[in-house]
């Protein structure tokens, strides 16, 4: 029997987000995701559990609307996995497929952010849920949540560049510390970044 790729038993994880053009979902990325990208991501050596998710709604403002989370092994793990070069044709094959909502990604789009788990609870994994996210400590009370680390520069959308990670104490274009997941229904917490979330594509 396979042993769960459960995303909280990774204790390193890039928080990927994005938002999509309008033509995206008439055109089947959903099925696609399921069928094509998340097989794929799961099966790069390095990666724990890769799952795509969607804010439903997202809050005005926020600047995205979809997120994936991408857990790895290990911390040795990231650079393996960030620049595999089948998965550096994969994502340049993605842009060209469904593209961003803008022509040049914003500041936050064009980055990702590597997490170090802080808190997890026995909660029961769901594809249904509540993200938020703030400034200062984690949420100890959430199913999970992460402290915000490094923030990692996005090669396949914007070229390379000499220094692909930093700190995010450096310039965190995500503009939070933390992040966390509250799995099923419940009330929102009291967050700069409070909204329910649907899982679309998981291991």
């Amino acid at each position: 029997m396979t042993t769960p790729r459960r995303l909280g038993d990774a204790e390193w994880c890039i928080f990927i987000v994005y938002t999509l053009p309008d033509t995206a979902e008439p055109r089947g990325y959903e099925p696609w995701l399921r069928e094509v990208d998340n097989p794929f991501f799961n099966a790069i050596p390095g990666v724990h559990h890769y799952a795509n998710w969607k804010l439903s709604p997202p809050p005005p403002g926020l600047g995205w609307t979809h997120f994936d989370v991408q857990a790895l092994g290990a911390e040795e793990d990231l650079e393996r996995v960030w620049f595999n070069p089948a998965l550096d044709r994969f994502r340049s094959g993605w842009i060209a497929k469904w593209g961003y909502a803008t022509a040049t990604p914003t500041p936050a789009i064009g980055s990702a952010y590597l997490m170090r788990r802080m808190h997890r609870s026995g909660a029961v994994p769901a594809a249904t849920g509540r993200l938020s996210g703030g400034m200062g400590e984690s949420q100890s009370s959430a199913d999970l949540s992460w402290a915000v680390e490094r923030v990692i520069h996005k090669h396949y959308a914007l070229g390379k560049v000499e220094r692909w990670q930093r700190p995010a104490s450096e310039g965190n274009p995500l503009g939070l510390d933390w992040i966390a997941l509250d799995y099923g229904p419940g009330p929102l917490r009291a967050a700069p970044l409070s909204a329910p979330a649907t899982e679309m594509a998981a291991p």
